[in-house]
Order: C-alpha cells, then structure tokens, then sequence
C-alpha cells in the first residue's frame, strides 16, 4: 500500500501534498509513506485537526494556490462539510483511501459534481489498486468512473498521467447543455417578449417564430417588444452570435434563462460575505454553468464568480444632447471668446494714454529740467529760439514760412504753457484708427508717427482680417455649442443648468459610481440631491437613450460601445458621445472554481486573435445600420468569411448601403436671418448716434 500510493504521487507530481489523518493507530505506516513520498522530492504536511485542515485550504484558494489532498478517511464523512465550505475548486484535488476494495454504494453523486474534483482508491485484491475520477467526462453527473489502475507486481500504470488533464476532458463537451442567463442589451443580446401566441405575433410580427424575419423586423422600427410574459426569444446580438461560436466549437449546446430582475446583478449584504443578486447571483449559486454579455470585469464581482479571457475592451462614457446652433445675432462677437476680450478691451483702453505718454513725457521732461537747473544757466538762450541759427539751416523758400511758424509756436508756447496735444484727443484719435475712421495724426513726431503706424497695422492685420475670416467661416457654417464631452464640462452643466445623469440600475456603472472619488463622486452626490426615488436608474441603455431623446437636459452613463449603438439606432445627430472616461473590460463569467475555465480560454483566445470577436462585433454593427445578409446568421458568415470592413461606415437603414449624409453638413444659402447681427449693430449704431445728437442739441 505504501509503495503503490507513493508511485501514485510521484505519477501526479503535485506542487505540495497534505496528508489528513484521523487514525493515530497507523502512525508507524504514515511515517514510512511520508519517508517514501520525500524521495520523490515532493513537499508535505500531515495535518491531524480537521478544522486546521480547512483553514489551510481556505488560505491556499486566497491565494490561488494548487494543492493536493490524501485524506485517509471515508469520503462521506468529509464530502458535505467541503461543500459547505465552499472548497471544491479547480485548484484543489481530494485523495480518499480508507482501504476499501470497492466504492461505496451509498455514495452521493449530487456532492460530486463540478468543481469539485474527487479521487478514490481502491484496493480490490493484494498489490492492485485502482483509481476512480468524477471528472473523467464532462457530463457533470458526478459519476465516479475508473481512469487508472497499478500493478504492485510489476509496478505500472494503466495509463499515464495518472488522472486526465481538465483540459483534455472539457475539450468536448459532447453535447452537454448549459444552462446560460440572457438579458435584453442590443448589441449584445436582442430579446422579444411575449407568450408565443399567434395573435401576439400578428400584432407585433407577422411571422414570430421566424427568428431572422423578426430580427429584420425590430431593427427595421428600432422597437422593442416587452410584456410581463415569461415567454421570450432571442433574436440575436453580438454574444448570442459569439456563445454559438463557442458552442460550435466547443460541441455543447445552451439554453436560455430570464434572471431574476432582468439584471446582471449587484452585491448585497457585508464586503465579506456578499450575495449578488441577477445573473451573477444565479452563478453564485450554482444554478447556472456560465453567463455571456455586457459583463464588466470588477474586483467585487471577482469574489463571487470567476472571468475568462476577455471578450470586449471597452471604455466607459456618457452620452448627451447633440451640440444646439447658437444664434446668429451674436455672430459679429461670437468670433472673440471670452480669453480673447480681456486682452483686446485692455488694448484698447491703455492705447490712448500710451500715446498721449509718448508725446508728453519729452516736453515734460523738459520743463522738469528747466525748474532745476541753475539761474545762470537758466538765463542762457536756448538752442530753439536762436532765430539766426534756423535762418542759417532753412535756405528753402520756407524759410519765411518756418520762421512765422516759430514765432508762432514761442508765443502759444508761453501763452498756454504746453505744446502737445491733450489726453482726450489721443485717446479718440485711437478710437477712430481702431474703428476703422480717417483722423488726424495729433502730434507731428517721429515717436508718434511710429506708434500710430503700429495701431493701423493691428487694427487692420491683427483685428480686422483675423476677425473677418472667423466672421467669414461663423457665417458659411453656423457655430454651434461647447460640446459636452468631458466630465468637467457635465459637472458645469449640471450646477448651471440643471442637468441630471441617468445610469443602468445595478450595473457595474452603477457601482462605479457610488464607489467613486473626485468627480464622479460629485456628480453622484448632484444626482441623488436631485433625484426622486431614485428616479435616475434606469432599466437599460436603451430605455435612458429615449429619456434623453425626449428631454435634452439628460445624460446617459454606460459602456461606449453600448451608447454608440443605441445612438445609432436612434439617430447619431441626435446625440453626443462623450471622451472614453476610463477603460473596462467584458468576459464571460463562470462559477467559483470552474473546471472548463482553461479550456474556455483558449476557445477565446483563438478567436480573439484570428480578429472573429472584432469580426462579430463589426457586423452587428453593419447588420443593424443596413448591410444585413438576408437572414443569415452572423456565426455562419463569420465562420464562411473574416472578411475586413469599416466599422465608421453610417449607411441610410434601407439595405442599399449608401452612405447617409447629415442634413447638417449640407450646404445652406445666406439668408438675411444669419445677417441680424449686422442689422442689430447697425440700429445700435443710429440709437447711440440719435442720443448723442439730442444731447448736442
């Protein structure tokens, strides 16, 4: 016995071994077969506390660590208290050897099946044992089938590995049916409530079980059919397409279930301990194998169900209104925005002053001078009154002229006590250059000719033409708003304007934001303020695109791919897709401990990279806005034919596969409407003139 449970591990080659016994009598025993399994170079541990036992199980599953259990004791003493527990996994092997020479009859199969992964050795006759195995078909009964035996004699095995590899055995389902939740989400899953009845079919379809013509049908009209019937029928999606991929290859087939709620599910009760609600609650429990959808991968559901390889990368998003015209009347400013005006206005209003500084602070600085220089200097000629000097310099024909001139300028000089112009007459001979007027230069002076010179290239370069082309270009396309596609820009909106942000009730945006910090978290809290009841979750993507459809002032928190879909269904130019926020990740969710895990991967995997997911995902995309095959499944065409398509072709809906043109791109003629901003400057123009005139008067 100890030899040939020996040659069995070293045959397994398990990472560490735990041994439990109950028995102290067969200690002597127990030492030789640690001793041999040593040899093997094989760690171990023998536990005789059955409660340690289980920590240490429950310790190594945290962890995801693999380990293999021989348990000397008889199966049923220990099978229900591992259920209990929640201990079968994948990672976790149980060995029973109790010496018997043949499995139990009382055996129960129910505590037998998936994940839990038991061994059974039996010893029918001296130096021969045989192994049994409840994971040798993928049946999931629970049935203990014989994979193995060994020969003492002659030390051999029936066959090698010791125990089949999970990945051979889930290879082929052989036609096994799985039970797999659905939920109603176009693109992923296009459900039809109803009860079946022909009457109902001729209401809403004329051929109701025909599943293509009624798919055709529904995205033809953009409906949805729902009652409080039972019955439903899946129409088709994106991973009702993909699950028959995978079923085809994996050869099993499925059937569907409504989960409670019509929902994927959300955590209830303790961190520790919770309980999902929805599909995920149905895995949790054990009622369903797995659930395919709009699925997003996230560290609570992580405790509760397990992920396979992705299946979508997707972003998280907000839609909104799409951006409103703005009004004509305010196209002759709309040009300067508001980081442009300070700049301009402030420009404008140091102009004159500078001007006036310019042509002032030489004769200033002058007359500064002069108060302290000394009395002798101060009664020497200046230079500017030797009259004999400038008659000597002006030998033209102007000398006469130049001198009255001077005479002239000496006597306003000392009349007035200033030779410069005053500050209001600079400052409206900038006005005049800035509004495009003819005006006089005040001051003939090279500094002055200089800076007037300066203000006619920027009011005719810098201002007039830049303002003018952008004018030009408000008024060939008319400007709309500010898109609102970031979150600063919704949390504006909703502190402003009253916004409100409607998301899907129980999904994992829900949970993302009430777990969320920073913005999200005030646009969580501007919400709940608002809401009524909870007026702001919603049934689905699809019920809160058509409350933004019929209010504006709505924005719709989901899955970019899935708010880009329904936009298109209910008119792209109707909406606006906000940035990716932050990206997540879909996958299929399968039970605690799933046996076909690894195996399913791989399906995913490969169809993941041939670009079949892509494939599949593109056309619902083609087959919802017009490029539909004429009842062929897209599992069949995508397996026929990858062939490569452009996922931003917008067609017309109508099956032509013409490309749709917005009526807001189309050409417009000028009317005198996108010119009542001239007009309104014009009369603003004549009421101030007509005041300033009766004010003269």
């Amino acid at each position: 016995m100890i030899r040939g449970i020996s040659e069995m591990v070293n045959l397994l080659a398990p990472k560490s071994l735990v041994i439990l016994m109950q028995n102290e009598t067969k200690i002597d025993r127990l030492d030789k077969l640690t001793v041999m399994i040593h040899h093997h170079n094989i760690p171990t541990c023998v536990y005789y506390d059955l409660e340690a036992y289980f920590s240490l199980i429950e310790e190594n599953l945290k962890k995801s660590l693999e380990i293999t259990s021989l348990i000397f004791c008889h199966p049923e003493d220990m099978l229900q208290d591992i259920t209990d527990r929640r201990l079968a996994h994948r990672l976790s092997l149980f060995i029973f050897y109790w010496g018997a020479a043949q499995l139990p009859a009382t055996l129960n199969p129910n505590l037998l099946m998936e994940p839990f992964r038991v061994a059974i050795i039996t010893n029918p006759r001296r130096n021969i044992f045989r192994i049994f195995y409840n994971q040798a078909k993928p049946n999931n009964r629970g049935d203990m089938l014989s994979v193995n035996w060994f020969d003492g004699n002659d030390m051999t095995f029936k066959r090698v590995p010791l125990l089949p590899s999970p990945t051979e055995v889930y290879k082929n389902f052989q036609g096994r049916i799985f039970t797999i939740p659905v939920i109603h989400k176009p693109p992923w899953h296009f459900i039809v409530y109803g009860n079946g009845s022909a009457s109902v079919g001729d209401n809403q379809n004329s051929s109701s079980s025909d599943a293509a013509g009624g798919f055709e049908l529904e995205l033809d009209k953009n409906v949805t059919v729902e009652s409080d019937d039972t019955y439903f029928t899946v129409k088709g999606g994106r991973d009702h397409n993909l699950m028959q991929l995978i079923a085809e290859r994996m050869n099993f087939t499925f059937q569907y279930v409504e989960p409670p709620e019509k929902i994927q599910g959300i955590a209830l009760g303790s961190e520790d301990n919770a309980s999902f609600s929805g599909a995920l609650g149905m895995l949790q429990r054990r009622e369903v194998e797995l659930y395919l959808g709009d699925v997003a991968v996230t560290w609570e559901r992580m405790k509760a169900v397990e992920f396979s390889f992705f299946t979508l990368a997707d972003s998280a998003a907000f839609v909104t209104h799409a951006p409103r015209k703005l009004n004509e009347a305010l196209a002759l400013v709309r040009p300067f925005q508001i980081t442009v005006w300070p700049p301009v206005i402030i420009t404008i209003l140091i102009s004159g002053p500078f001007l006036y500084i310019i042509i002032s602070t030489p004769y200033r600085w002058r007359s500064r001078n002069a108060r302290w220089r000394p009395t002798r200097s101060r009664l020497r000629k200046p230079a500017f009154y030797n009259l004999r000097y400038i008659e000597e310099m002006s030998y033209t024909r102007f000398r006469a002229e130049r001198t009255s001139l001077i005479n002239n300028h000496q006597h306003h000089h000392q009349s007035r006590g200033q030779d410069y112009p005053s500050l209001d007459r600079c400052i409206w001979y900038t006005i005049n250059v800035y509004l495009r007027q003819s005006a006089n230069i005040p001051f003939d002076g090279h500094l002055a000719r200089f800076f007037s010179i300066l203000l006619w290239l920027c009011a005719t370069y810098v201002l007039g033409d830049v303002y003018s082309a952008q004018l030009t270009s408000q008024l060939a396309r008319p400007a709309r708003e500010s898109p609102i596609n970031t979150l600063g820009r919704l949390e504006n909106r909703m502190n402003r304007e009253g916004y409100q942000l409607l998301v899907e009730r129980q999904s994992a945006f829900h949970a993302a934001l009430v777990n969320s910090t920073g913005v999200l978290q005030r646009l969580y809290r501007l919400t709940r303020q608002r809401s009524v009841n909870d007026s702001f979750l919603v049934k689905s993507v699809e019920e809160g695109i058509r409350v933004l459809q019929a209010d504006p002032k709505y924005a719709v928190f989901g899955g970019r791919e899935t708010l880009y879909f329904n936009t298109k269904r209910y008119g792209a130019n109707r909406f606006q897709l906000s940035e990716k926020l932050y990206t997540r990740y879909s996958a299929v969710a399968v039970q605690i401990g799933c046996p076909f895990l690894d195996s399913l991967n791989e399906v995913i995997m490969r169809l993941f990279e041939a670009g079949i997911v892509e494939k599949i995902t593109i056309a619902e995309y083609e087959q919802m806005f017009g490029r539909q095959k004429g009842g062929v499944s897209h599992a069949e065409e995508t397996v026929r034919t990858v062939k490569s398509t452009n996922s931003e072709c917008d067609t017309d809906g109508t099956g032509s596969g013409k490309r749709k043109t917005d009526s807001n791109d189309k050409l417009q003629p000028m009317n005198l409407r996108m010119l009542q901003g001239a007009f309104l400057v014009l009369a603003c123009g004549h009421l101030l003139g007509g005041r300033f005139f009766t004010m003269a008067i």
